[in-house]
């Protein structure tokens, strides 16, 4: 059976922190503090040396511009805080001990509100390992989108983030998204898509999916991009309930998950591009 990668193999978007009362059965791991690097709105802490010059801290800085550029959102200045850990062992036993009601994977982004109320922490977790560049191009986007948005909606939040890991040349594509596309049945949904508000809700289809209308509202016609940026900037000023979108796409489109569709028959999937894993 195909595991479709990204979101199920590495990461998760964790909107509330879980609280206990009950005392931890191991003392809780420190994150990384020893090193750090401040570029733009990323803060990247680490116990290894990390070389500033490498690529991929360009990269992420240049997807930081392309994100406000092409979804129109002002660029801003709350910090999201990366921590690095120099492997999966030490990455997974601080998860366990800081965050044991989460499932294992190789990143996640956490929005920790604060007790006295005020900005939400902006946290990505992760480990050095060969998917470093699409992790943390993943979670960077959860954090992007929570530092200018009142609320993101979790099939746009991780829709937005499985075409945005991608490397450039690829254009939001993933190869492996539009085979089992095209292969199998699908039958787009998105107004029963923005009914999950649970990550646990969303398995192989649903993140599929999610990437699918994404990709259609970004890189489809005009008139879906207007409606994409439309949406976001009401998501700027909302508060609860979040506002649902398939209501005013069908003022556009009047079958919207046809046009969704219609758009899949016509991508094309570029070369398989190898993603870089000697970053360090």
């Amino acid at each position: 059976m195909a595991v479709i990668v990204s979101c199920l193999a590495g990461c998760n978007t964790l909107r509330d922190s879980t609280k206990t009362d009950k005392e931890p059965t191991a003392p809780l791991l420190a994150g990384p503090s020893k090193y750090h690097l401040r570029d733009s709105q990323f803060v990247y802490y680490s116990d290894f040396p990390i070389n500033s010059n490498l690529p991929i801290f360009k990269e992420l800085s240049d997807l930081r511009e392309q994100i406000v550029t092409e979804l129109q959102l002002p660029a801003s200045n709350t910090i999201i805080q990366v921590f690095l850990f120099e492997d999966q062992a030490k990455y997974e036993a601080f998860m366990r001990t800081r965050h044991p009601e989460l499932p294992v994977r190789r990143a996640f982004f956490i929005k920790q509100p604060k007790n006295n109320g005020g900005t939400a922490d902006l946290l990505v977790y992760t480990w050095w390992g060969e998917k470093i560049r699409q992790d943390l191009r993943h979670e960077l986007t959860h954090g992007i989108l929570h530092s200018v948005l009142k609320d993101v909606p979790l099939w746009l939040d991780e829709g937005l983030a499985e075409v945005y890991e991608l490397p450039p040349e690829n254009n939001g594509v993933n190869t492996t998204h539009v085979e089992a596309i095209r292969k199998g049945s699908f039958h787009p949904d998105l107004a029963k898509l923005e009914q999950l508000s649970e990550v646990k809700q969303m398995l192989t289809p649903e993140y599929r999916e999610a990437w699918a209308w994404a990709h259609f509202l970004l890189r489809g016609k005009p008139e879906a991009k207007a409606a994409l940026l439309s949406y976001l900037q009401t998501l700027r000023q909302s508060a609860t309930p979040t506002p649902l979108l398939m209501p005013e796409l069908r003022k556009t489109f009047p079958a919207p998950n046809d046009a969704m569709a219609t758009h899949f028959s016509r991508v094309e999937s570029p070369k398989a591009s190898r993603l870089v894993s000697n970053y360090r």
